[in-house]
């Protein structure tokens, strides 16, 4: 029903989502709880003073973009000039303080201790990546990623992967979650080769990956066993996963690897999600083809019997995306504007969820989601499909150290809130902490909100 609703509205502008959402509020029967998204005693009610001045300074230095794109030389040069030893003091004073956990368990345990107390869960990332650069040269983006051809570095990614999944047991018990990218685990330029064979040749569901390339022409013999080597690695990690009850986000990297990783997943997912959830796959809202897509796996999940898990995003490589596809004078594969990626966000959130109340414990769907607008649009769609909190089909995310007036709110009033949480030695989380201010530093520029929450709780601090 809801979706034949949303059909009717055909506009690729804002009015789209306001109507639907106006439509929703009229209709909803406010079964949940009002979640208060401007209370900054439950939002940082968890922070101690300094903490709110590190959260209010940090997001005041991110909000200048001169700052933010030329944080990566800034990094460096103040590195060169301090030292080693006080530079590290620095960023737990400012920007890696306030956006990681810490660097190892001893440091994670009290942060995950007093953010269960408010309701509040991790999913441990321990971030790892690489990607290729313009000139299809491999390029150094994690510094964990030393060699893309060294074997070596792939298999102790595996073992830092393995240890990850372990430090979240130990920590969550069955309730475990972590996140990981798959270019960690393989040379990125065999995974974007394998992706543009799997987009031009579309090879049937039927056959796997590995039995597809292994019966074509398509990868010489190296290629073919880094592809195995891959999938050997992932395949151990969510064993790992498995053995510990817990669950694994596998996140959504560029257009040119998205193709074979999201392929990749679902083959997981059939092979581990059949007698419960424990894989999920990550769909890109900001993505032209990300419907239609998800309608498909849907069918799949049914035809096929498997539980499927949804972790809906708006998309992090925007710049990178429309810069690629200029220069190479190819169509633009994200949509035009931030109102057409709400829409596609809206439509999949609603498909997903219709699945999953027809189709009890065998569809979940995760709302990644820093916008306040649409965190509100699943609260009221869940009340017009009279979806309680409690019911294990939604459950809401945001990135450590952003949107806290989102996820502790939520939390607040029974919401099942997580934040996706980055760790490790500050000098592995400088290429991800570089990279994460500049893919949302529109989200900075505009953070005034979660500024001045941050400056009205620490003042009510001081003043009481």
């Amino acid at each position: 029903m809801l979706l034949k609703m949303i059909r009717q509205y055909k506009l690729q502008n804002v009015q789209t989502t306001q109507c639907f959402v106006r439509l929703l509020a009229s209709n909803s029967k406010n079964n949940h709880e009002k979640v208060k998204f401007d209370s900054s005693a439950t939002a940082y009610g968890h922070k101690s003073k300094s903490e709110l001045f590190r959260g209010w300074f940090v997001f005041k230095l991110c909000s200048y973009s001169s700052l933010v794109n030329n944080l990566s030389q800034l990094f460096n040069i103040s590195r060169t000039i301090l030292g080693q030893r006080l530079f590290e003091y620095i960023m737990r004073s400012t920007i890696y303080g306030h956006f990681v956990a810490g660097t190892n368990k001893t440091e994670l345990k009290p942060i995950t201790e007093r953010l269960r107390k408010h309701g509040v869960k991790l999913i441990l990332d321990y971030c790892m990546e690489s990607d290729i650069s313009s000139n299809n040269n491999q390029q150094k983006i994690n510094s964990s990623i030393l060699n893309p051809s060294n074997e070596n570095i792939y298999n102790e990614n595996l073992l830092k992967a393995i240890k990850n999944v372990q430090t979240a047991a130990e920590l969550y018990g069955s309730s475990a979650m972590i996140a990981m990218k798959i270019t960690a685990f393989v040379p990125p330029d065999i995974l974007q080769k394998l992706n543009q064979i799997l987009e031009e040749q579309q090879p049937s569901t039927k056959l796997s990956i590995l039995e597809f390339i292994s019966n074509t022409s398509t990868m010489n013999k190296d290629e073919l066993t880094e592809v195995k080597h891959l999938i050997q690695r992932i395949n151990r990690i969510i064993q790992e996963v498995k053995k510990h009850n817990g669950r694994i986000f596998i996140d959504a990297e560029q257009s040119y690897f998205q193709t074979a990783i999201h392929r990749l997943v679902l083959e997981l997912q059939e092979q581990y999600n059949r007698d419960n959830l424990i894989v999920y796959n990550t769909y890109q809202c900001y993505r032209k083809t990300t419907l239609n897509l998800l309608q498909q796996d849907l069918i799949r999940s049914k035809t096929n019997n498997f539980h499927i898990g949804f972790k809906l995003v708006r998309g992090a490589y925007m710049d990178q995306e429309r810069k690629r596809a200029a220069e190479m004078k190819i169509i633009d594969p994200i949509h035009p504007n931030f109102l057409a990626t709400t829409e596609s966000y809206h439509r999949a959130f609603v498909e997903t969820l219709e699945n999953a109340k027809n189709n009890p414990n065998k569809v979940h769907i995760f709302v990644a989601s820093h916008n306040e607008n649409t965190v509100q649009f699943a609260l009221k769609t869940m009340d017009l499909m009279n979806i309680k909190r409690d019911d294990g089909l939604v459950s809401f995310a945001t990135l450590f150290g952003m949107c806290d007036y989102l996820t502790f709110p939520l939390a607040a009033v029974g919401y099942d809130a997580y934040k996706l949480t980055p760790y490790g030695p500050i000098h592995r989380l400088l290429p991800y902490l570089t990279r994460r201010a500049q893919e949302n530093r529109a989200i900075f520029a505009k953070a005034e909100k979660d500024r001045q929450l941050h400056y009205k709780a620490l003042k009510e601090r001081i003043l009481h």
